[in-house]
């Protein structure tokens, strides 16, 4: 008989079938079952249909399982190249595994239109522009809502020699640069606020310009287990693991390795709109400026539908309240004036 505890384990390798196998496995079930011709015959031609369906389309191999791959572990010689020298210069807040990460994702799929969200002092950006540095074609676009001159430094400081195909905005929100960054950006990062609604603003104000099958990645997806209770760094998390599209981790212990992640979109992400801005409902930890939700309003008003933009002023307007009466441990510089 055949085992099929076995079976599955030669699938989850990525083992591929040849004709030999094909051969071998049909002889098998004709000999279990040669007590009857009729059984046989029949379990013959649904063998036969079935590779014939299923048949792969190079080398007459089945489809094989995708094999899965670790981006901390892939083509981490490139990102050898900047490692010491941005070690020494401490402008990354990434864990060593991270930054591989980072840049084996770019390096596998290799972006032509990158985006950033969240520079602080441009660490992460040095880590993305050195792994598209030979991609050609490819671009870095920036965005951070603080002004200090510390926003993007060290790319300039301590790596100018990558920064010809680098733009940086700052001062203002996604929404009133996005359009001036144009759409098909096919990979992004996005690392902000952490507290809700942090991240999930960000990602609702960048979506109606990502690729078919963008890849967005999160920094901190893994805050809510390891900052303290009080602290309720959760919107990385919640956005990340709400969106549709298959998820890619770094190698390692689950709790401690994968603070970040990556998530490529599922084809039609509209049908998933209204699902994202239900995500809006939770009780926020700090409420953006006025003029910043009047320019989410308008921006949801022009590339979402009308039921979005009523979930979005019926989070907001309860948030409104509920921050004001329950003030978050920490208070930014966006949030209400």
């Amino acid at each position: 008989m055949i085992n099929m505890k076995e079976k599955k384990i030669v699938f989850e390798r990525n083992y591929s079938f040849s004709n030999e196998n094909r051969i071998n496995s049909a002889f098998i079930i004709i000999k279990a079952f040669n007590d009857n011709k009729k059984i046989v015959l029949t379990t013959f031609f649904l063998l036969v249909c079935f590779l014939y369906i299923y048949q792969g389309k190079n080398n007459n191999n089945f489809t094989k399982y995708k094999e899965k791959i670790y981006f901390d572990q892939y083509e981490v010689n490139k990102y050898d190249e900047i490692k010491e020298k941005l070690n020494l210069s401490q402008c990354s807040l990434m864990w060593a595994n991270q930054k591989e990460f980072l840049n084996g994702i770019i390096r596998k799929f290799k972006p032509r239109k990158f985006l950033e969200i969240g520079v602080y002092r441009g660490g992460s950006s040095i880590i993305i522009l050195n792994a598209i540095n030979d991609i050609k074609g490819s671009s870095l676009y920036s965005i951070d809502l603080n002004t200090e001159e510390k926003v993007g430094e060290c790319v300039n400081k301590f790596f100018p020699e990558l920064s010809k195909n680098y733009k940086l905005y700052k001062g203002k929100i996604a929404t009133e640069f996005i359009e001036k960054i144009g759409n098909n950006i096919d990979m992004a990062l996005i690392d902000t606020a952490h507290y809700e609604p942090g991240e999930i603003l960000d990602f609702l104000m960048i979506l109606p310009f990502l690729k078919e099958n963008a890849i967005v990645i999160f920094h901190d997806i893994g805050n809510q287990i390891t900052r303290s209770s009080n602290r309720r760094e959760w919107a990385p998390y919640i956005i990340f693991n709400g969106i549709r599209g298959e998820k890619y981790y770094p190698s390692g212990n689950f709790i401690l390795k994968h603070d970040i992640g990556a998530v490529r979109l599922d084809n039609n992400q509209k049908k998933y709109y209204h699902d994202y801005f239900r995500l809006l409902s939770g009780q926020w930890q700090y409420f953006p400026k006025e003029i910043h939700i009047k320019q989410m309003r308008n921006f949801i008003k022009k590339y979402y539908d009308d039921d979005c933009l009523i979930m979005f002023e019926e989070a907001t307007n309860f948030n409104r309240r509920f921050v004001r009466n329950n003030p978050a441990p920490l208070i930014f510089n966006f949030t209400s004036d």
